[in-house]
């Protein structure tokens, strides 16, 4: 028997507009020890899939058909306290914006234990003890259990939710995007946990993500859905290897991959149909680069294509000749909706007034100096310092960095939370005011730009925040707030704004863009609205763009087509550009050079291949490790150093990487070490290939109680 078996399944939300079938008819089964990816953009019924299992829809969603045998029972016919019963105890769910999930004014602990208290009915002592074993498990330290959840990191709070959801022994796991947003160190170490468990306790898993690489590294099968239906269910290795579903294809297409990088991402124009009225015919024929008559016809039934896989494509006996055409990016520009898109920017964009870059931008000088930059916050102290016993303490966020960026040039910066590249983008577009040393933009030293000056360099310059859900105002129309910049910089004439504002639109494939005019936030995806947070900065036609984690919230063929859409504009606008990301697989694709940093230092930079390709300082070679990769055959190995970026209140006096590096030696430990260049244009800062390359090595144990 099956652990978990689900017939023909629908779940409809009942909204204003009537109801919306956000899952349709969906069978799959799970059996015991399997590790099951649901994989899909959002909106294509993942989430509610996995809250239908278990019974916890919002109030407007309905299950109204299908059966959902756990062990041989059906869920849908327990009554609410069965249900109750059977969480936690045989189904435990690990959530979406799990970070989001512990109380923060309870201990972490506290919490762990009124689980194992309240409904595993442990008694105090034994509860404790349990608690000790579960943090073991996910590899936290048990002193940690009498902690607050913000002393936790990001990674720490996650695998303390895992911790939770292990709590009392479940049959099944399942998981919602556990790993959104979080850094590749974070993310591989959560990543090895999940792995670790599957092999530990032979633990079933369902993880519901967008990022097929996690499902490439932890998954035995995937099931791929689409507006509401499973298009394509296989092993792992098949639907890597052989997918047989256009939609498939598509998603590994836009997904970058460091070991095999793309000239250019696929990116799946349009977005899932609107399931209120959902298509009668394929639903993913206006999207598909392969479509016919018949598939605009024909609703394709889920059908075994080959051994152990099944798809929902008419055109599945043909895949072996298709799957070759769509590794090629243009022909997915020529899908029913990519050729009505670029149709109606032709006929109703302004070309006349499109921008063409200056002569001053292409002339390959350098535009940015940064010349010893350092910037350190005061905080704590006083009166309420007094008070909660914190003395004044000084973080050190960045220090001391140097480089030049060349006009037309992009620049990615790469590093964990906390190394200061956020920090470093503000102070490059002077949002922030460095403590220490100068910035010169075209010349001009930006510490000393007051009035005109400053305001010109407002126009020039601009930000794309990271969160596109907070960097619009919800009650202004995206009309009003693409107008500002433009009112604020002397464009009186309605008509030219306006002109404008539509150009610009296109250009960020929003299109038709007077459909966009008067919506507000609320009313776009989260693809559209960084598209608009995109159009913002650039609607003044800047000649330097600082982009901080511009799609780290996103959906992989949305990802793909914003990053080919800033790449492209980027080139035709003569763009100097800043990008942030804790990604080098993005920043590989998008940028000409790399610097990564760490405690706000610049530990290695150099061109962008060559440091992905032959990484010389060992963070460097930690962060590529981490990243994830699309393919089953080639699994992560654990890495060398260990989570968590130390906080920045001390200088210092030797390598700041001292604690977490494998390979230190002892001159690292008082002697700051020097920027070497350990390639044509790359440069490392690591004893490793100084003066005291031959120091002798220190053991771990030294880094252990130097940390602690």
């Amino acid at each position: 028997m099956a652990l978990l078996e689900v017939r023909n399944l629908s779940v409809v939300y009942h909204t204003q507009r009537g109801q919306s079938r956000a899952v349709d008819n969906v069978s799959l089964t799970v059996e015991q020890a399997q590790h099951l990816g649901v994989i899909g953009e959002s909106g294509c019924g993942k989430s509610t899939l996995l809250r239908a299992l278990v019974r916890v829809l919002p109030r407007n969603g309905q299950i109204v058909s299908g059966e959902i045998l756990f062990k041989g029972r059906d869920l849908l016919k327990l009554s609410a306290n069965e249900m109750r019963q059977l969480r936690w105890r045989e189904i435990a769910t690990v959530p979406q914006a799990s970070m989001d999930s512990l109380d923060p004014v309870q201990r972490v602990g506290g919490q762990l234990e009124k689980i194992l208290t309240v409904r595993g009915g442990l008694d105090r002592r034994t509860a404790k003890r349990r608690s000790v074993e579960l943090f073991d498990l996910v590899g936290l330290d048990s002193k940690r259990l009498t902690h607050y959840p913000h002393e936790f990191s990001g990674g720490m709070k996650q695998r303390a939710i895992i911790a939770m959801a292990l709590a009392l022994s479940p049959s099944l796991l399942i998981a919602d995007e556990p790993l959104t947003a979080l850094d590749v160190i974070v993310q591989h170490q959560v990543l090895e946990v999940f792995k670790r468990l599957e092999d530990e306790l032979n633990l079933t898993v369902m993880l519901a993500t967008h990022d097929i690489s996690v499902v490439a590294q932890v998954c035995d099968s995937v099931a791929v859905m689409y507006a509401g239906r499973v298009v394509e269910r296989a092993d792992v290795s098949g639907f890597f290897n052989t997918p047989y579903h256009p939609y498939s294809l598509g998603l590994q297409q836009a997904f970058p991959n460091i070991v095999r990088p793309k000239d250019m991402l696929v990116s799946i124009e349009g977005y899932p149909p609107d399931l209120h009225e959902p298509p009668s015919a394929c639903r993913f024929a206006p999207r598909c680069p392969f479509v016919q008559q018949k598939c605009r016809e024909i609703d394709p039934p889920l059908v075994q294509v080959d051994a152990g896989q099944e798809a929902a494509c008419l055109r599945a006996d043909e895949m072996d000749t298709l799957r070759a055409q769509g590794l090629d990016p243009h022909v997915w520009q020529t899908t029913e909706v990519a050729v009505q898109m670029l149709a109606a920017t032709a006929a109703k964009s302004d070309t006349n007034g499109a921008h063409q870059p200056s002569p001053a931008t292409l002339d390959g000088g350098d535009l940015l100096q940064v010349q010893g930059v350092s910037k350190r916050y005061h905080v704590g102290g006083g009166l309420a310092g007094l008070l909660r016993g914190t003395p004044a303490q000084t973080v050190y966020a960045v220090n001391g960095l140097s480089f030049t960026l060349r006009r037309g040039e992009s620049l990615g910066l790469a590093g964990e939370s906390g190394s200061g590249k956020t920090t470093t983008g503000k102070l490059l577009i002077k949002m922030l005011e460095p403590s220490v040393g100068s910035i010169l933009f075209d010349g001009s030293d930006l510490t000393q730009l007051t009035g005109d000056g400053l305001k010109s360099f407002r126009r020039r310059a601009q930000l794309m925040f990271q969160n596109p859900f907070e960097a619009l105002n919800p009650r202004f129309t995206l009309y009003r707030s693409l107008s500002e910049p433009l009112l604020i910089h002397g464009w009186k004439d309605e008509d030219k704004r306006l002109a404008r504002i539509l150009e610009t639109l296109g250009q960020v494939n929003l299109r038709p863009p007077e459909a966009f005019l008067d919506k507000y936030p609320h009313q776009l995806s989260g693809g559209q609205l960084q598209r608009v947070v995109l159009a913002r900065a650039l609607v003044l036609r800047p000649d330097f763009l600082v982009a901080d984690e511009p799609v780290s919230m996103l959906d992989v063929s949305v990802r793909a087509g914003i990053l080919n859409t800033m790449k492209d504009l980027a080139r035709d606008m003569g763009l100097t550009t800043v990008y942030i990301s804790h990604d080098l697989s993005l920043l590989q694709y998008t940028c000409d050079r790399i610097a990564v940093m760490y405690l706000g230092h610049i530990v290695e930079v150099g061109p962008a291949q060559e440091i992905i390709q032959n990484p010389k300082h060992p963070y460097t070679k930690a962060l590529i490790a981490a990243v994830p990769v699309p393919d089953p055959a080639i699994k992560n190995l654990a890495l060398p150093i260990r989570e968590g970026v130390p906080r920045p209140t001390q200088l210092a006096q030797g390598c700041p990487f001292l604690e977490r590096c494998p390979e230190a030696m002892e001159a690292c430990i008082n002697i700051f070490p020097p920027s070497v260049e350990v390639g044509e244009n790359q440069f490392a800062l690591c004893h490793l290939y100084g003066e005291h390359a031959n120091s002798p090595k220190i053991s771990a144990e030294f880094r252990v109680l130097s940390s602690e």
